[in-house]
């Protein structure tokens, strides 16, 4: 179920004059195609799972995909709004949306209580990961044991909770949930990420 926020009149106002529904800006170089940003009190549910406590988004759409940004208005001294965007969700949508997941993770740790050897990370989102053991006895042992720790390239250790949903010889691939805090370290990490790998849809879009 979407969440409706009512806005207050001088919110209305402000992005009214600020934002048109819908506000084309130029084509980008990647497949011709065009971005949009409208912004919206309807945040759908996953989403809203993933953004926490947002009443507010602004979308971003730039080629394939979708930005979430969590919006905050704040006001200042002179009581002028000022928008507060927050660190957004990727999501993909060639054919079905989902978190857009990254897979060049060479420099990420993942390491477990249960197991000291290596553990090589395959894919990560805001909602999951894939994982790939020395062996599948191993895969399957540590599918028992939920908690993993994640080591970001900034130092940063999230402290992550496993789902196991699926095992594949020495593949296991599996949901996670963590702290408000963590997921959004994490998902500042995605975007900055994404922004590498797809520099040119972020050409025309400001810092």
């Amino acid at each position: 179920m979407q969440r409706n926020v009512m806005l207050s009149e001088e919110e209305r106002g402000y992005f009214a004059e600020l934002f048109d529904e819908h506000i084309d800006i130029v084509p980008s170089a990647e497949n011709d195609l065009r971005h949009t940003i409208s912004v919206t009190a309807e945040v759908p549910p996953a989403i809203s799972s993933l953004l926490g406590r947002a009443k507010m988004t602004l979308l971003a759409e730039i080629g394939n995909y979708k930005l979430w940004f969590p919006l905050e208005m704040t006001l200042d001294e002179a009581g002028q709004f000022n928008p507060v965007l927050g660190i957004p969700e990727v999501v993909e949508y060639v054919g079905k949306q989902r978190s857009w997941r990254s897979t060049e993770l060479e420099e990420l740790d993942v390491s477990s209580a249960a197991f000291s050897g290596k553990v090589k990370l395959l894919s990560l989102s805001s909602t999951g990961m894939s994982l790939q053991f020395n062996c599948a006895n191993i895969a399957e042992k540590i599918s028992h044991h939920s908690e993993l720790t994640l080591s970001l390239p900034d130092g940063q250790l999230l402290h992550l909770d496993m789902q196991p949903v699926r095992q594949q010889d020495t593949v296991l691939a599996a949901r996670i949930t963590t702290t408000s805090s963590n997921r959004e370290a994490l998902r500042r990490f995605l975007f900055q990420r994404h922004r590498q790998r797809h520099p040119t849809l972020y050409q025309n879009l400001k810092n």
